[in-house]
């Protein structure tokens, strides 16, 4: 069954598959928690999820970003709520996780969106810079499965969803951001790996060039030269990327783990 609206329709082809373990009950309800959630697929695939009947955390660094974006959903009928974290410290994400569990009983699906870009080319870029990218985006994405997997393991179900990027394949002036990403990639396939037995799957989405955050921050000419190299010839929608983390979050993902799924309107194809 497909949807009428103009924002969701294109998920709900895929969720639809979900049916075990989406009930409706407010006793049952699944719990996911979106880091970085206060941008613009963060937005998008925390709707997305909702919208299937997950009760969604929106997690920011920015508190008031978190509260706001998930007003706009409440404001919609959508279960959402919004939190201030700062993921690359592990003591406030646990913190975060625990307040979360208390209250709704469990955490099934966590989605890993959050970190700072600060680029430049290799022998310019400043060790300060990329520490910070990496700890951002790296050290902020262990922290928060590391939080996860407890109350996933007692389930014996989960679904962690990690944000990747086309740069992971190389990135010209963006060092620290493309290894971040690389390596995002590979600790998602070590914990695919270390959590298959326990019912939680370990997927990444790479979104290219998507009309949201960074790529509409940089220059046109930029965002010109982009599309042109885009064999679609146009940048993706925030709601393309929020249809593929909810597939991977859905039961139809069931048997799949480990994987990166490039979002790029084929700009990655023959790399």
């Amino acid at each position: 069954m497909q949807s009428s609206d103009a924002v969701t329709g294109v998920i709900i082809t895929v969720v639809r598959f979900n049916t075990k373990e989406n009930n409706l009950s407010e006793g049952s309800r699944r719990t996911a928690l979106v880091t970085g959630g206060a941008g613009g697929i963060g937005i998008a695939a925390s709707r997305a999820l909702a919208f299937h009947g997950d009760r969604v955390v929106i997690a920011d660094l920015d508190a008031g970003k978190a509260q706001a974006a998930a007003a706009g959903l409440s404001s919609a009928g959508l279960a959402a709520s919004g939190a201030g974290v700062d993921v690359t410290s592990r003591a406030a994400v646990e913190q975060l996780v625990g307040r979360i569990a208390a209250e709704h009983g469990r955490i099934d699906v966590l989605v890993n969106m959050a970190g700072i870009v600060r680029n430049d080319v290799l022998s310019k870029v400043a060790d300060a810079d990329f520490e910070a990218t990496l700890r951002s985006h790296l050290s902020g994405t262990l922290n928060c499965i590391r939080a996860c997997i407890p109350h996933m393991k007692r389930r014996q179900f989960g679904r962690i969803v990690n944000m990747s990027s086309v740069a992971s394949r190389g990135s010209l002036g963006g060092a620290a951001y493309g290894a971040a990403k690389g390596a995002i990639e590979s600790l998602s396939r070590t914990a695919a790996l270390e959590l298959a037995g326990k019912g939680i799957t370990v997927n990444c989405v790479a979104p290219g060039l998507i009309e949201a955050g960074m790529f509409l921050t940089t220059p046109l000419q930029f965002q010109e030269q982009g599309i042109a190299r885009t064999p679609m010839k146009r940048a993706g929608t925030p709601e393309e990327v929020a249809a593929c983390i909810v597939f991977f979050a859905s039961s139809a993902a069931g048997f799949v783990t480990g994987q990166t799924l490039f979002v790029d309107g084929g700009l990655t194809t023959g790399f």
